[in-house]
């Protein structure tokens, strides 16, 4: 085998292992998304239910 044989194949097996590094790099992307996603939607429930208790803590204090 000639030495330009010999770095193709290992160009062709370089190539492999970073085409499999970018598979594994979008997967942890797309859990890292839904992660966030999942975060953000139970802070704006939480800033919600506590708009909602501070409004109720108000009145009562208004009222008394």
């Amino acid at each position: 085998m000639s030495d330009w044989e010999k770095d193709v194949s290992e160009l062709k097996t370089d190539v492999k292992y970073i085409r499999e590094d970018i598979g594994i790099m979008q997967k942890q992307i797309r859990d890292l998304t839904s992660v966030s996603n999942k975060g953000l939607g139970g802070l704006k429930v939480a800033l919600f239910i506590g708009g909602i208790l501070g409004a109720i803590y108000t009145w009562l204090k208004i009222i008394d």
